[in-house]
């Protein structure tokens, strides 16, 4: 694991609404600095419209000719398919401790042993739900021991599950009361037969300030369990404050 992503991974535990409120601080931060430039006499050539140090624009998402994930119906029979959706697919969307979450019994569903972590159905929009049902699982993580359990369930078993539960578990915290953040989009960088990156936008409104920022995954296709897994050796949990331009909208509010 490289050490940039340890970086990204340390300090950050679960997608509690907190982190958009304090990313309003970093706007104001920014804001400020923009007035600064302008008035001292010098240009601000982005406007002051995008955060500082904001990602450059992600590749365009993939073609539905390109590789697919696995063709399966996998142990909870959910339909496989092949589409990249370039629409929010249809959902019921859950209050989980702060985050509103998207789900849906087409695309997902609790496996056959009843474990923390379910079964999403073989294709990109089931990876979108697996990624979605992650940030859901990590929010609802309230303490190490249960941290534990959903990561090492619902992630890839490889040389960075420990290290990110080791760094992360003893970090676990309770959502702060009165504030809801939201599942706003999603934009796909790759789609490969058993692996898929996406990106998940994320908002929060605080007053007249609307906070929006992404989170990237990537899920890997399991075929023993016949459902997609987190790769916590290459997630990017810190949000990356962004104004999700080309993103698909997809939120409660649709």
């Amino acid at each position: 694991m490289s050490d940039d992503n340890s970086d990204s991974n340390r300090g950050l535990v679960k997608f509690n609404a907190w982190w958009l409120a304090a990313a309003i601080l970093v706007l104001a931060v920014i804001a400020a600095l923009v007035l600064v430039l302008t008035f001292g006499g010098r240009d601000n050539p982005e406007g002051g419209t995008s955060p500082s140090g904001a990602p450059s624009t992600p590749s365009a998402q993939p073609g539905e000719d390109e590789s697919t994930p696995p063709e399966t119906g996998g142990v909870c029979d959910l339909p496989s398919g092949s589409d990249i959706p370039t629409v929010g697919p249809d959902a019921e969307w859950v209050n989980r401790m702060g985050l509103l979450t998207p789900t849906s019994s087409e695309y997902a569903a609790a496996s056959a042993d009843d474990t923390l972590w379910g079964c999403f159905a073989p294709s990109p929009t089931g990876a979108l739900f697996a990624a979605t049902s992650f940030m859901a699982g990590l929010q609802e993580s309230t303490d190490a021991d249960a941290f534990r359990a959903f990561v090492e369930d619902a992630a890839v078993d490889n040389n960075g599950r420990a290290p990110f539960i080791e760094e992360n578990a003893s970090l676990a915290r309770s959502p702060e009361p009165g504030r809801t953040a939201q599942i706003s989009g999603f934009r796909f960088d790759s789609v490969e037969p058993e692996e898929v990156v996406i990106r998940v936008g994320m908002s929060q409104s605080a007053g007249s300030e609307t906070v929006t920022a992404y989170v990237s995954f990537t899920l890997v296709w399991d075929s023993e369990r016949d459902t997609w897994l987190v790769d916590v050796e290459r997630i990017t949990l810190r949000p990356t404050l962004d104004p999700l331009a080309g993103y698909t909208d997809w939120s409660a509010s649709q």
